[in-house]
């Protein structure tokens, strides 16, 4: 097995686990999404650094991908703000990204790129709600892809799923995936909200006593 077939093996059930994990726990457990989501895009920009490097050696490009994807993870739990804005930016080409794709029309990079912008500086002046709604949809998008991807037996596509712009008809499948991307979302959404404020109570009442 070659590093690509390795890539696109385990690939779908970490994005699974990654996605649920972030999707009703990221607010929670805030440095380890702030790391996950840097690593995760440091390692996509590293894995293409690489391919660019070495077209046809996969092994230089997970190698480039470990590599900036760690750096990406430390960067986004040292610098907090930094991470913040990354996590809302995620969220927002995630959306972006997600009614492209679902729809089946040309995915506009620059499109996505205003959305990741707008939701990056919108998280730092919204903190609290957009983690929550950020670690929420971007979770979401993670599982549903990866389940999508182990359903379909997908080699090089998936609805979905965030590795490419280029345009193709979904179907049917899309628009199933996109319901599905929205309502774990909003099931995520709701349960980190309600656990976060059971949080504020529990401290509040504690502050109180002390």
């Amino acid at each position: 097995m070659n590093s690509n077939d390795l890539v696109r093996t385990i690939t779908p059930p970490v994005a699974v686990a990654v996605g649920i994990l972030t999707c009703f726990f990221g607010y929670r457990i805030l440095k380890l999404t702030l790391g996950i989501m840097g690593f995760m895009a440091a390692a996509t920009a590293g894995w293409t650094l690489g391919l660019s490097l070495a077209p046809n050696n996969s092994g230089v490009a997970l190698i480039c991908a470990v590599i900036a994807g760690l750096i990406g993870a430390a960067l986004c739990i040292w610098l907090f703000f930094l991470g913040v804005f990354l996590l809302g930016a995620s969220a927002g080409a995630v959306v972006a990204a997600a009614f492209f794709n679902a729809s089946g029309s040309q995915p506009q990079a620059i499109l996505i790129l205003i959305f990741a912008v707008v939701f990056g500086i919108v998280a730092l002046v919204m903190q609290k709600f957009m983690i929550i709604a950020s670690t929420a949809f971007s979770g979401s998008y993670l599982a549903v892809a990866g389940i999508f991807r182990l359903l379909l037996h997908v080699q090089n596509d998936a609805p979905l799923w965030f590795d490419r712009l280029q345009p193709r008809s979904s179907g049917a499948s899309g628009y199933v995936a996109l319901a599905c991307w929205i309502v774990l979302g909003l099931a995520g959404l709701s349960f980190q909200y309600r656990s976060s404020q059971r949080t504020d109570k529990v401290v509040s009442r504690e502050g109180q006593h002390a």
